[in-house]
């Protein structure tokens, strides 16, 4: 299969081309016109790039790509720029390092999308110029999910024909927050569930490294780079080593060579990893490290975070404040698959007594879920637990401190996390108002720049007015000062006031290789007094900084409309107040004259020592031309400018009201990468309509765009299955309800593997639903048109019982911004104000009160503050969806082709008021009668069988996790009737009582007498005085197990709770040291652990 290159116009979104003598030399640009977002234009001659340039970070993930690659495949859409360069350097007819031109693919992300790049690396007799070259792809984290089943099939097979690697940035939109949102979880969950390696980036200096270094493990293994797309990647600044393309393939070359000499390949995964990136330092002169720490020499107190924007960015506190003597520090996981947990432990300090492991998660219920952890946090647990470098009693406490992709850090975070922490008190995520609102505070007045002669401004327009393009302006003119370092960024809103832009400017002597927000700026420069409505863009000031105001109103006036946030931070900060009016100085049409005047504005007030004939000349250079004629144009604007600016005291006379505040955001909400072009665009809502409106709309369908499927509001493939069996298993008169369900699954085209799980599309409990409709007034058959929370392109016809029965959590746990989002209905003071402390850090430990010990529901709270009656419409955007609960599935459908069984505990238990409650779904599905319809869903998982059928697999499962192993017997059965050699079967299972809880036992004790399972083990803790585990029972036949494990190569599979996993490591470290004292042999049984679970021979599912 071969791609055809796909044309579409070159630069930052903007097409065509220009000739530029900016910063990067008189070389050809890809770039039409200035660009609001970025400074510096491309060049479209390679091998310009090299030593010192202006450039983002995603520039030079695209230069590895095309010095390295003979085919690229890019998934980059419309205004994310992932392939600016390439597109251009390929149109130019550049020759990479192996002196081809390489073949560009511009994809869509859809269903399938991953296809040609398939077929493409699966094609073998295509000519290379060098077979380790790798192939490349280039995607947001957005687009994963379409290529997910394509990256899985590559990890199916035996070896990949050529390298892959994908450079992913981090960047997805949230439905959430309305923003694009540094979605790195689920790349990582991708990349897991495809086995690929991950390698990560933090900062721009390091990110042309780390995209080679992708590339030379992407030849081990496939491979994903991944870096922040939201800010890093769209940063403009000077790099000061860049790689020419001949030095990024020489590089290559000789590491690849020497790898191939020392027989790399024959190496561990991790240990592949680690001597790629020493063979890199020693090339490039650097240091990086699989785990890199770094602080104080003795810590307390450790982060764990991955190699990220954040983590770099808590690095460099970590080492102001170690400086200070503060006990802190932070390690970053550069590689985080495969993991090396000995080299993971020998990396933390052994002072250490506290570790925060950083990690994001997908949503909110997942930080508020205490059974949920982050993909880090559960590495990091792995590893301490069963580690043998901590004492048990010296192992410092693990915290996991969840984040969601909304989060946005900035280093005073990092300080109130550290402060926390070593104050041993619970860590809590926002910074209090009090705490950020002092500026005296070390919260509120620490800055990494602070020492580093950097000057600061941040800069709102909105995306339409004439000086929109003065800050992309103003960090050229920064730039053209070789002495220092210029870092600009441009952060987008299409909302409020139909578009507004805010930029920030950083400019320093030193290196600025950080990425985050300005957050003690010298200057900030609003262009619009409007966006004062709703953003409070003096919070980024610092104490004593200037902010400098757009108006043709005196500052008397507008700072009236000012909220009372907006007030007290400019007395806070003992603010600086100017004022100009530039439309009194230019015409308003002439954007050129209305742009410099913007820039003069800035440069006098944020320079104010500097004198108008130091910036004349550049002025005129950058924005018309390099004659006379300008510099005197520039000239008579610059007299102009300064004699129009004015300057304000602060009011003396202001009211406060406490009541009224309105706490508005302090950076721009980042709902795109570029203007927005269409100004007044409806958003879907939801409707309250007619049964008579849905009946047209179903009768004529074509008419009216309408389609009759599925839940097409779920983002899965789902299906249609009807209750067969549903049997409980447990006697009535036991405390635990545990049932055995089978689905019939004919005619809907449902496949399943073995291992894999079912997700059930419950509903919530009818009796209860009909008590909220009643308590809430609601009409049950009141029909309403509702957009899709997944795509809002999609709206579904459902009456009001519908939603409440399938769509929402409305008998869910509570996350914290719901009583934020309900403050805003409350129309009785008290309950206002009590709900707005439950949403704020003063409430932090009431509402974890509410939260895990009263375990109040949505319908509770909406009982109990009964002024708040968000209406309908309103109630189902801030009330969380119903999600899918998945179950092992307990059968193998070569021998029920038609049907799926499961094996469930009704989840129960008496809350504070005495109210028994239950599970949503585990009680939804042990009440379904024979033949109900039930809406479900198919999810991969880990739980494999080996792949010789001959191979022995022990099995161990507790209660319910005994599910997946009824499925591998079956499949052992069908395998053998098909003439296979199948291995021993060891069946280790644990429960509390014998009489009540032997799940499956007949089962089981079958087809040991028919001689498929070898041997069971069964221990029920609780039938006599002492109790009795699995880990005892595996002990009890340990000489079987040594040449069952060891020597035939056999699976080890533990599928329930967590609390079993060190003692049944250290069961499997026996049997491993037993073989090698038969043998004769010294063995690392924590390193053989570690291999067996590279292998996929140890494998857990535990919760």
């Amino acid at each position: 299969m071969v791609a055809q290159d796909i044309k579409l116009s070159n630069g930052h979104s903007n097409g065509a081309e220009l000739l530029s003598n900016g910063v990067n030399g008189t070389s050809k640009v890809l770039q039409k016109e200035d660009s609001i977002a970025f400074p510096f234009p491309i060049s479209e001659d390679i091998s310009s790039f090299i030593g010192p340039t202006y450039v983002t970070p995603q520039t030079l993930v695209e230069l590895v790509n095309y010095a390295l690659s003979d085919a690229i495949f890019s998934y980059s859409p419309e205004t994310f720029d992932l392939d600016t360069g390439i597109v251009g350097w390929k149109g130019a007819e550049q020759e990479n390092g192996f002196g081809v031109v390489p073949l560009l693919s511009q994809l869509e992300t859809r269903a399938g999308a991953g296809s040609l790049p398939l077929g493409y690396i699966l094609s073998s007799k295509l000519p290379r110029k060098n077979e380790y070259a790798p192939r490349s792809i280039i995607a947001s984290s957005g687009s994963l999910p379409a290529l997910a089943p394509i990256l899985t099939e590559i990890s199916y097979l035996p070896s990949v024909p050529t390298p892959i690697v994908l450079n992913v940035a981090a960047v997805d939109y949230s439905p959430v927050s309305g923003t694009y949102v540094s979605d790195y979880v689920t790349a990582l969950n991708t990349a897991e569930k495809a086995s690929f390696a991950v390698v990560n980036s933090s900062k721009a200096g390091e990110i042309q490294h780390m995209a080679l270094f992708a590339s030379l493990l992407s030849t081990v293994q496939p491979t994903v780079h991944l870096y922040d797309g939201v800010r890093l990647a769209r940063e403009s600044q000077r790099v000061v080593d860049v790689l020419s393309v001949k030095r990024i393939t020489d590089t290559f070359e000789k590491i690849i060579n020497t790898a191939n000499e020392q027989k790399l390949h024959r190496s561990e995964p991790y240990s592949k990893a680690g001597r790629l990136l020493s063979a890199l330092n020693s090339e490039l002169g650097t240091s990086y490290k699989l785990f890199e720490y770094e602080g104080h020499d003795q810590p307390e107190v450790v982060l764990i975070m991955l190699n990220t924007v954040d983590s770099a960015i808590a690095t460099e506190t970590a080492l102001i404040l170690s400086d200070e003597g503060e006990r802190v520090g932070v390690l970053s996981v550069r590689v985080a698959s495969p993991f090396s947990e000995a080299q993971f432990l020998n990396a933390i300090p052994r002072s250490t007594k506290r570790v925060l492991v950083f990690g994001q998660v997908y949503s909110q219920e997942q930080v508020d879920d205490k059974f949920y952890h982050s993909s880090l946090y559960e590495q990091a647990f792995a590893a301490m637990v069963m580690s043998q470098s901590f004492p048990i009693e010296a192992r410092p406490g693990l915290i996991d401190f969840k984040h969601t992709r909304e989060s946005v850090f900035t280093p005073k975070h990092f300080v109130w996390y550290f402060d926390q922490l070593l104050r041993n008190v619970p860590v809590v995520y926002e910074i209090p108002r009090a705490v950020s609102l002092n500026s005296f505070s070390t919260v509120s007045s620490f800055d990494l720049l602070s020492e580093k002669s950097v000057s600061q401004a941040v800069f709102w327009t909105t995306d339409d007015s004439a000086f929109v393009i003065a800050p992309s302006k103003l960090a050229q003119f920064s730039s053209l000062d070789s002495s220092k370092n210029t870092q600009f960024f441009a952060s987008f809103e299409n909302d409020t006031l139909a578009g507004i832009v805010e930029s920030e400017l950083r400019h320093s002597k030193l290196t600025i290789d950080l990425s985050y927000p300005v957050t003690n700026a010298d200057v900030v420069f609003v262009g619009d007094e409007k966006i004062f409505e709703s953003y409070n863009v003096v919070s980024a000031l610092k104490y004593g900084g200037t902010l400098l105001i757009n108006t043709a109103s005196k500052f008397e006036d507008i700072s009236e409309k000012f909220s009372s946030d907006i007030k007290k931070v400019l007395i806070e900060k003992n603010t600086v107040i100017k004022t100009i009016n530039i439309s009194a100085i230019v015409d308003a049409t002439d954007k050129i004259s209305g742009s410099i005047a913007f820039q003069i504005a800035y440069l006098t007030v944020a320079f104010p020592d500097s004198t108008a004939e130091t910036f004349l000349g550049k002025l005129a250079s950058l924005n018309l031309a390099e004659d006379d004629a300008s510099i005197s144009e520039v000239s008579a604007l610059v007299e102009k400018v300064q004699n129009s600016i004015t300057t304000s005291a602060l009011p003396t006379t202001w009211e406060l009201k406490e009541s009224d505040e309105v706490f508005l955001p302090s950076f721009a909400v980042a709902d795109s990468f570029a203007p927005n072009e269409e100004k007044f665009v409806e958003e879907p809502s939801m409707e309250v309509e007619t049964w008579q409106t849905a009946a047209k709309h179903l009768a004529f369908k074509e008419a009216y765009n309408f389609t009759t499927s599925l839940r097409p509001d779920l983002p899965v493939t789902n299906f249609i299955a009807r209750v067969k069996e549903n049997k409980r298993l447990t006697p009535t008169t036991y405390d635990r309800n545990i049932f055995h369900i089978e689905f019939d699954i004919s005619g809907t085209g449902l496949k399943y593997d073995i291992g894999e799980a079912l997700g059930v599309h419950g509903q919530n409990d009818r009796e209860l639903v009909d008590q909220f409709i009643k308590m809430y007034g609601l009409d049950p058959d009141a029909v309403v048109l509702i957009p899709s929370r997944e795509d809002p392109a999609i709206s579904e016809y459902r009456t009001v019982f519908q939603v409440l029965l399938e769509d929402v959590d409305i008998f869910g746990k509570i996350p914290k911004k719901f009583y934020e989002s309900l403050a805003d209905f409350a129309t009785d003071e008290k309950q206002k104000e009590y709900l707005i402390k439950l949403a704020s850090p003063a409430g932090a430990e009431e509402f974890k009160k509410r939260a895990d010990e009263d375990m109040l529901t949505y319908a509770d709270i909406l009982e109990e503050f009964d002024s708040a009656r968000p209406s309908f419409e309103k109630l189902i955007e801030i009330v969380n969806p119903l999600k899918r609960r998945e179950y092992s599935i307990a059968s193998s459908q070569k021998v029920h082709p038609n049907a799926v069984h499961l094996l469930i505990v009704v989840v129960d238990w008496v809350d504070p008021r005495g109210r028994k409650r239950y599970g949503q779904c585990s009680r939804y599905i042990s009440m379904l009668p024979v033949g109900s319809e039930v809406v479900v869903s198919v999810k991969p998982s880990v739980m494999k069988l080996p792949p010789l059928t001959k191979q022995p697999i022990i099995m161990a499962g507790l209660g319910t996790g005994l599910a997946p192993f009824k499925a591998f017997v079956e499949e052992k059965v069908w395998q053998k009737a098909q003439g296979h050699e199948i291995g021993e079967i060891y069946l280790f299972l644990g429960s509390r009582h014998q009489k009540e809880e032997y799940l499956y036992g007949e089962f089981w004790e079958a087809h040991k007498s028919a001689g498929i399972i070898t041997h069971i083990g069964a221990a029920f803790s609780r039938d006599q005085p002492q109790k009795i585990y699995i880990q005892d029972r595996m002990r009890e036949c340990i000489e079987d197990l040594v040449p069952a494990f060891v020597m035939e190569q056999g699976c080890y599979y533990l599928c329930g709770p967590t609390w079993p996993v060190p003692d049944v490591t250290a069961v499997l470290e026996d049997i491993i040291a037993k073989d090698a004292e038969a043998r004769g042999a010294t063995v690392d049984t924590h390193k053989e652990i570690e291999e067996l679970k590279e292998k996929s021979r140890y494998i857990l599912e535990v919760y």
